[in-house]
C-alpha cells in the first residue's frame, strides 16, 4: 500500500519524468482490471467483489488514469471492509496493461463473550470498547480496549483488575472476541467520617449516601467503592444543606485507602456556614411565595453573595415585566449568633413605585395596510378584560421593528416607524396610564416584474416554477426568495444534482418600484447511485434489510430515499444498531456508494420470572425463542406459565413486516387450563389465532384477531348447578377488531400519558349453540404528575355482551367478573357479586373505575391512596345488587428495577352482611 501511495505522489509531482521512465506501460491502454478478494465466506466475497467492481472505475481500452486509481483506493479505504489494499505495478501484455487489485477483507467480529464481569453488566463492559458484533477487528486496538475496561473496573472499586482480550477464529475471516476479566478484590467503604457537621448527625447524613451500606450483619465490611456514586453523594449532601437554608455550605472530601485490607475510609469535611432566614417586604403586587420562586439560593448557593445578587435581578425582572420599570429591589444581611449557632438574616426590600399601564395604542400614517391589521403585530398589549396592559420598556422598543418587519414581509422598502407614549399623572393607586402612538412612514412597495432562470433546461425550469412562491406580479420579499433558493437546491438534489449551486439575484427595474429576479444555477455533475451494500448481517438476509430500499443502481441519487433507507433498516426488529455511509461525496464523484453497517440483536433468548400475587398465587413464567428465525426478521417463541390457578402454553411466530406493509402479523397455537379464584368452574382451552397490527402514528394502532378455539368448562363445586350442555366441548370462531392509543411514558413506572383500548369481538359457536355473541370492551388509563413526588393515576373500563338470541344463556366462562387486585380492591378475587350459595356471579355488563394518588416517599418507597368503584349488571340472579360498590384503601410499594412490589388494603365503603376489607399483594402496578 505504501508503494502505491508513493507511486501516486511521484506521478502527481513529476508527471514528465514518470511518463518518460514508464513510457512502455503508462501510455498503453488498460486491457483488463482484475479484482481479487483474498478470503472470507463465498457470500461475503461476492458482496465485496460487487462493491469493488463498482468503485474501481478504470476503463478498459483507455490509458491508465492516476486520478481514477487514486480515487478508487481512497473509496475502498473508506468502506472499512478491507484490511489490506494491494495494487501491484501494472503488467504489460500485448501492447496493453493489466491492473490488479488484491483486496484482503477485514476480520469480522462474529460474537463477543464476556467472562467474569458480574456484578457489572456485560453490555456496560462492551460499551467501554470499540467492538461491535458485525464490525471489523483491528489487532492494534486490543491494548487500548484492555486499558478502557481496566479503568472502568477501577472506577467501580476494584483494586487490580486483570483483563484479557482473546480473539478466536469463528469462521472464514470471522472472530469471536473473548474478554476474560479477573476482577480480584474490591475496595470496600468500611468507614465514613464527617467533620464540621453541627446541625445534622453523621447517621442521618450517611443514610442519604449511596456509598453507605447499613451494617446489618457483623461480617459486613462495607459497600463496594464506586467513584461515580461518591461524586453523586457529595452533590446530594450539598443539595440537602442548601434546601435546609445553608446556602454558604461547602463540602469536600478525600479518601484514605488501606490497600493491604482493601478498605476505604471516606472523610467528608463540611463547612456549614450560617443558616439563612429570609424575609421580603414591600411586595404588594406579588405574594411572598411567588417571589421566593425567583430565588436561586437553594440550587446555586450563595458564594460571595452571587446567589443573592442573581435572585434580586430575577425579582426585579419579574416586576419590570409586570409594568414596574421604576421598581427598586435591594437586600440587607445581618449575622446573628444564637446559642452558639450562626444565623444570617437576609431581608429583601422592594420599592414597587408606580405601575405603568398602556390603556390605548394608535397607528397613524398607514394607508396601504389597515391599522387594525398592524395592531395585531404590536407586541405591547392594551389593558383589557384578561390583560393588565403592563408596560415593558424593552418590549415597547421592539414594536417599531415588528411593524417594519411586517411591511418588509409585504414587499415594502424603506418603511420606518417612530414610537412614542404619553403618560397621565399617577393616580391614588400609584398607576400611570399611557397612550401609545406608532407613526408609520410606509416607503414604497417593490413589485417583481419577471422571474428567470439561468443554467436550466426548459423541462427543469417548468418543474421548478411550480414549486416556487416567487412569481411575477407579487411584492419583493427577500426571505421568501431565500426559501425558494433552498427549494431549488432540494429539488435539484432529488434529481441527482447534489453538488449544484444556486444564486438569487435582484435586478433593478426601470423605476425604483420594479425589479426582476434571476436564479443563476450551476448544476454541475449529475450523480447516480452505484448501489446499496449491507455488512454485519450474519443471519439477516439482504432482502430483509433492503426490502424498503428505493435507491436504484445507476439511477439518479435521491437523498430523501437515502433517509428513507436509514429509517427502514433502523426499524427492523432484529437490528440493534445501524450506521450509514454515502461514499464519493468528498471526492465530488458522479457516483455514490451507499453502505449500511448493521449490528444484529442476539437472536436467541431465554427469560424466566417467578413471583406471587393475590390473583393467581405463586407463579412461574418461562419464555424462549429466536428473534430472527431463518434470518427473515421473524420471531419464533414459546411462552409457558404455571400458577396457583392453572397453566398455559403458547407457541407462535411473529412477522414484523407482513407483506412489506409494516404490519405486525402473528400466528399462534395454545393450550391452557384455568381455575380462577373463588370460581365454581374451570376452563380448558386450546386453539389457534392469527392477528394483525398496524401503527398508524406514533401512538395510534389498529388491528384484528381471528381465532378458532375449543373450550371445555368443567364444574368445581357440586352445589353449583347448570345445564349439562355448558360442559360439552364448544368450538368458537372469534373475530375481534381493536384500536389502541398509547402515549404513556413508561410501562414500569408511568407518570404521564393516556392509554385507550377498545375492541368488539364477534363470537360464533360451531359445535354448540352457546357462544354466539358480540363482546364489547373498552379500557382507558390516564396519568398526570402533579408534583415531582405525586402522580395521579386514573382507570376506567366498561364491557358489554350482546347476545344474538334474546333468551340465549351464556356459559360462565364468557361472563364478566369483578373484584380483586386488578379492578375493585377490597373484594376477594371475582367476588364483587355473589349468589345465594356464596359463589361469585358474573354479568353481561361491567363498569369499573379507579383513582389512585401515588406518593413518592424516597428511598424507593411509595404510598398509594386509592378509590375503586365497580358494578356488574345482567347477572341473571334474582335480587342481586347491581348498584355501584365503592372501596378505598392504601398500602406500601417498594420500587424495584422491574417494577413495584406492593401490599395494599382495600376497605368497602358500602359493605353488606358484615363484609370486611381485603389485603392484596402484587408485583407491578395494578394499572
Amino acid at each position: 500500500m505504501k508503494k502505491i501511495i508513493l507511486i501516486l505522489i511521484v506521478m502527481g509531482l513529476t508527471p514528465a519524468v514518470f511518463a518518460e521512465d514508464n513510457r512502455s506501460t503508462a501510455s498503453l491502454p488498460v486491457s483488463n482490471v482484475d479484482i481479487q478478494i483474498l478470503g472470507g465466506t463465498s457470500s461475503r466475497q461476492e458482496k465485496l467483489s460487487s462493491l469493488a467492481n463498482k468503485i474501481v472505475r478504470i476503463k478498459k481500452g483507455e490509458p491508465l488514469s492516476s486520478q481514477a486509481l487514486f480515487n478508487a483506493i481512497e473509496i475502498l479505504k473508506q468502506t472499512g471492509q478491507f484490511n489490506n489494499i494491494d495494487v501491484p505495478d501494472p503488467e504489460p501484455v500485448q501492447n496493453a496493461v493489466i491492473v490488479r487489485f488484491l483486496l484482503t477483507p477485514t476480520k469480522l467480529i462474529r460474537k463477543i463473550d464476556i467472562k467474569g464481569a458480574f456484578p457489572l453488566f456485560k453490555d456496560d463492559v462492551i460499551d467501554e470498547t470499540n467492538y461491535i458484533v458485525g464490525g471489523s477487528f483491528h489487532p492494534d486496538d486490543i491494548e487500548k480496549n484492555i486499558q478502557s475496561i481496566r479503568e472502568f473496573f477501577l472506577k467501580n472499586g476494584y483494586v487490580d483488575p486483570r483483563i484479557q482480550i482473546i480473539p478466536e477464529p469463528a469462521g472464514e475471516l470471522e472472530l469471536a472476541i473473548i474478554i476474560k476479566i479477573e476482577k480480584g478484590d474490591y475496595l470496600k467503604v468500611n468507614q465514613i467520617e464527617f467533620n464540621g457537621n453541627e446541625r445534622f448527625s453523621a447517621a442521618s447524613l450517611k443514610m442519604k449516601m449511596k456509598s453507605y451500606k447499613l451494617p446489618l450483619f457483623f461480617w459486613n465490611q462495607g459497600k463496594r467503592s464506586i467513584q461515580e456514586n461518591l461524586e453523586k453523594d457529595i452533590k446530594k449532601l450539598l443539595s440537602f444543606y442548601r434546601k435546609k437554608g445553608f446556602y454558604e455550605a461547602v463540602i469536600n472530601h478525600h479518601i484514605e485507602p488501606n490497600l493491604q485490607e482493601n478498605l476505604i475510609r471516606i472523610i467528608i469535611n463540611i463547612q456549614e456556614g450560617p443558616k439563612y432566614r429570609l424575609s421580603i417586604s414591600g411586595n404588594k403586587e406579588f405574594w411572598t411565595y411567588t417571589l421566593k420562586k425567583e430565588l436561586t439560593l437553594s440550587k446555586k448557593g450563595n458564594a460571595n453573595d452571587f446567589g443573592l445578587k442573581k435572585s434580586v435581578k430575577n425579582i426585579y425582572r419579574r416586576y419590570r415585566n409586570a409594568g414596574y420599570p421604576d421598581c427598586k429591589v435591594s437586600y440587607t444581611t445581618k449575622m446573628i449568633d444564637k446559642g452558639g449557632r450562626q444565623y444570617k438574616d437576609v431581608h429583601i426590600k422592594i420599592e414597587e413605585n408606580s405601575r405603568y399601564i398602556v390603556r390605548s395604542s394608535h397607528i397613524s400614517g398607514s394607508e396601504a395596510i389597515s391599522g387594525d391589521i398592524l395592531k395585531q403585530e404590536v407586541l405591547t398589549g392594551e389593558k383589557g378584560l384578561l390583560f393588565d396592559g403592563q408596560f415593558v420598556e424593552s418590549t415597547f422598543e421592539e414594536n417599531g421593528k415588528a411593524i417594519e418587519s411586517f411591511y418588509s414581509g409585504r414587499g415594502y422598502i424603506d418603511t420606518t416607524v417612530k414610537s412614542s407614549i404619553q403618560w397621565t399623572r399617577e393616580d391614588e393607586d400609584r398607576i400611570k396610564y399611557g397612550d401609545a402612538v406608532f407613526k408609520v412612514t410606509e416607503g414604497y412597495q417593490k413589485i417583481i416584474q419577471a422571474v428567470s432562470f439561468l443554467g436550466l433546461s426548459t423541462k427543469l425550469e417548468q418543474e421548478i416554477t411550480t414549486i416556487l412562491q416567487t412569481k411575477a406580479g407579487i411584492p419583493l420579499i427577500i426571505p421568501q426568495i431565500q426559501k425558494d433558493r433552498q427549494a431549488i437546491l432540494s429539488f435539484l438534489a432529488e434529481k441527482g444534482y447534489i453538488y449544484a449551486e444556486v444564486e438569487a439575484r435582484v435586478i433593478p427595474g426601470k423605476d425604483k418600484e420594479a425589479c426582476s429576479i434571476e436564479f443563476v444555477i450551476v448544476k454541475r455533475t449529475r450523480v447516480n447511485a452505484a448501489g446499496v451494500w449491507t455488512f454485519g448481517n450474519f443471519r439477516t438476509k439482504d432482502i430483509v434489510l433492503l426490502r424498503h430500499n428505493d435507491i436504484a443502481a445507476d439511477q439518479s441519487v435521491s437523498l430523501s430515499n437515502f433517509v428513507g433507507l436509514q429509517k427502514s433498516i433502523r426499524n427492523i426488529n432484529c437490528i440493534a444498531r445501524a450506521d450509514f455511509k454515502a461514499l464519493g461525496i468528498k471526492e465530488k464523484s458522479d457516483q455514490l456508494y451507499f453502505i449500511a453497517d448493521v449490528e444484529e440483536k442476539k437472536p436467541y433468548y431465554f427469560e424466566t420470572s417467578i413471583g406471587y400475587d393475590t390473583a393467581k398465587d405463586a407463579y412461574l413464567d418461562v419464555s424462549l425463542g429466536d428473534r430472527n428465525f431463518l434470518g427473515m426478521n421473524r420471531e419464533l417463541y414459546l411462552d409457558a406459565g404455571i400458577s396457583g390457578i392453572g397453566y398455559d402454553a403458547v407457541l407462535g411466530i411473529k412477522d414484523f413486516d407482513f407483506l412489506s406493509q409494516y404490519i405486525l402479523s402473528e400466528f399462534s397455537v395454545y393450550a391452557s387450563q384455568e381455575e380462577l379464584k373463588n370460581q365454581t368452574f374451570g376452563s380448558r382451552k386450546y386453539g389457534s389465532q392469527v392477528s394483525f397490527e398496524k401503527d398508524l402514528s406514533r401512538f395510534l394502532k389498529v388491528g384484528t384477531n381471528l381465532g378458532l378455539e375449543f373450550r371445555e368448562q368443567y364444574q368445581l363445586d357440586e352445589t353449583a348447578a347448570m345445564g349439562s350442555d355448558v360442559y360439552d366441548t364448544r368450538g368458537i370462531v372469534a373475530f375481534t377488531p381493536f384500536i389502541t392509543w398509547n402515549s404513556v411514558d413508561s410501562f414500569v413506572k408511568p407518570t404521564k400519558g393516556f392509554y385507550f383500548n377498545g375492541s368488539a369481538g364477534y363470537n360464533r359457536d360451531v359445535l354448540e349453540d352457546l357462544d354466539n355473541f358480540i363482546k364489547y370492551r373498552a379500557k382507558a388509563k390516564y396519568y398526570y404528575q402533579v408534583f415531582p413526588r405525586l402522580v395521579m393515576a386514573f382507570q376506567g373500563m366498561i364491557g358489554y355482551i350482546q347476545n344474538f338470541a334474546r333468551d340465549s344463556k351464556l356459559p360462565d366462562d364468557q361472563l364478566f367478573f369483578l373484584g380483586g387486585i386488578s379492578d375493585v380492591r377490597g373484594f376477594d378475587e371475582n367476588e364483587l357479586i355473589i349468589d345465594s350459595l356464596q359463589n361469585p356471579a358474573g354479568g353481561k355488563t361491567q363498569i369499573a373505575g379507579s383513582v389512585e394518588a401515588r406518593i413518592d416517599l424516597g428511598m424507593n418507597f411509595e404510598i398509594p391512596l386509592f378509590l375503586d368503584v365497580g358494578s356488574l349488571k345482567d347477572t341473571g340472579i334474582a335480587g342481586s345488587n347491581d348498584d355501584f360498590r365503592f372501596t378505598i384503601g392504601s398500602g406500601i410499594r417498594y420500587m424495584t428495577p422491574v417494577g413495584p412490589v406492593g401490599l395494599l388494603y382495600g376497605h368497602k365503603l358500602n359493605p353488606e352482611n358484615g363484609e370486611k376489607g381485603r389485603l392484596h399483594f402484587s408485583i407491578g402496578y395494578t394499572f
